[in-house]
């Protein structure tokens, strides 16, 4: 028996089934997405058609393969300034965990070709190994172990963080000066390799790259942080949740000049705590209130080392907002009804959706799965109610260790759940997927062996920061 907030359809009443509010399909991302990955990569590659220009005859295959792997390491692992600059125009085609992905996925692209470098240069020639005495080596050797040496730190400490203990925030700070380290180091045993960096081009574009990546980094820890201070916000509200969330209530400080500060129901943002925002750690999170109105509210999950610190939050006090980031959101995914797929905390973007839904009067159909583990642990039941009546939604709960007293569905979301609740045009509707990645992959799999199609089944992944 699946938990029901709703009210009747007009065909129940009438006979007459109403017509639904459509909307026009926001322009497609897809071109968007291939266009900043194709130059992304080629602005990672370039410097490869510049060492081409520095080959010499005699030196061997190894070692300039060898040297071309240390300048593709350098420029990816530079460009990871760029991820952290978070430009909305670059992310919008992209959710948060498909940029975080990648950002894992470049990395370890780079790590493999930076540690590379050194090894197929001691193949090439035994007569490098007496570079391994650190102490006696030339300056430019010395530079470039320490860039190794920050690389391998920055790869432990972020692979087994959980398994070392590192608090997210000491992580996060450690994380930032680690990476900047070993660009820095690694820019200058490239220009104190003379025999690659001779050429005047090949010099002039590394002092591009190397400007780049500065600027990239000052707009991160200044630039952006000095406009965000312009933009404070007040904490209006503290609302405990079930499950150990809570529910932070934002408005301006103050009358914000410029644009005005609006964002697109599913989408989320950084938020900084504190009297200034050049705070070192700061955390994505969704936003869960109406887009329609000037309140913002972030439904927030006490799980880690930096969102426990939200409980010291206090009425009144200063936070500064990030954002909005992400392009999880109902415009980009029109359809005739909605069917939202959402386990714990990750119904956040989804309150938002149906908040904003309501505000509009919007008759579409929608579906609500909400997986928890029991009935006091289930986030967003405050705000689900205070939606009983304003939408055509229905909320299936799903309890995975429900009380015996507990009537409706247990266990987890599943093909055979889904089946039960869902209409019979269930393949026309749209789907929205946000939970953990082994959940998101369940869930896929699920709506998979219902012959939902790939193409209406859009998620976004949590806990990937």
């Amino acid at each position: 028996m699946s938990t029901v907030l709703g009210r009747p359809r007009v065909a129940d009443l009438t006979g007459e089934v109403p017509v639904p509010v459509t909307r026009r399909a926001a322009p497609s991302t897809r071109v968007q997405a291939v266009a900043w990955t194709a130059l992304h990569a080629l602005v990672a590659v370039a410097p490869l058609a510049l060492c081409l220009t520095a080959v010499r005859p005699g030196r061997g295959f190894l070692v300039d393969l060898s040297v071309a792997l240390g300048f593709l390491a350098l420029s990816v692992l530079g460009l990871q300034f760029a991820l952290a600059a978070r430009f909305s125009l670059a992310t919008a085609p992209f959710g948060i965990d498909a940029v975080l992905r990648y950002h894992r996925q470049v990395s370890g692209l780079a790590v493999v070709a930076a540690l590379g470098h050194p090894v197929l240069l001691f193949l090439a020639d035994g007569r490098h190994l007496v570079l391994l005495d650190v102490a006696d080596a030339p300056l430019r050797a010395q530079f470039a172990w320490v860039s190794v040496l920050a690389l391998a730190l920055l790869v432990v400490t972020s692979v087994w963080r959980r398994t070392l203990r590192i608090p997210y925030q000491v992580w996060h700070v450690l994380h930032s000066l680690l990476g900047v380290t070993v660009v820095l180091a690694g820019l200058v045993h490239a220009f104190l390799v003379d025999n690659w960096m001779s050429a005047p081009w090949v010099r002039l574009g590394w002092v591009v790259y190397a400007a780049a990546f500065l600027w990239l980094a000052v707009w991160v820890r200044l630039v952006r942080p000095l406009r965000l201070w312009r933009r404070p916000w007040r904490v209006v509200e503290l609302w405990p949740e079930p499950g150990g969330s809570v529910t932070v209530g934002l408005e301006p400080a103050h009358r914000h000049h410029g644009r005005p500060w609006s964002f697109t129901a599913g989408q989320f943002a950084w938020i900084l705590p504190g009297r200034v925002p050049f705070t070192p750690t700061y955390h994505p999170f969704s936003i869960s209130s109406s887009a329609l109105r000037p309140r913002v509210e972030f439904t927030i999950k006490q799980v880690g080392d930096f969102t426990r610190s939200i409980r010291r939050l206090r009425v009144g006090d200063t936070v500064y907002v990030d954002g909005p980031h992400g392009s999880f959101t109902l415009d980009r995914h029109p359809g005739m009804g909605y069917v939202l797929l959402a386990t714990g905390v990750g119904v956040t973007p989804f309150l938002s959706m149906l908040a904003t839904l309501a505000d509009q009067g919007d008759r579409r159909p929608v579906w609500l799965f909400l997986g928890n583990r029991s009935e006091d642990r289930i986030t967003g039941i405050r705000q689900l109610e205070r939606l009983r009546g304003r939408l055509d939604l229905t909320v299936v709960h799903v309890l995975s260790r429900a009380s015996q007293e507990w009537a409706g569905e247990r266990g987890r979301i599943d093909a055979a759940l889904l089946a039960r609740h869902l209409p019979p045009h269930a393949r026309s509707l749209q789907y929205l997927v946000c939970s953990r990645e082994e959940t998101v992959r369940s869930l896929r799999a699920a709506l998979g062996q219902l012959d939902v199609p790939a193409d209406r089944v859009h998620s976004e992944q949590f806990g990937t920061v």
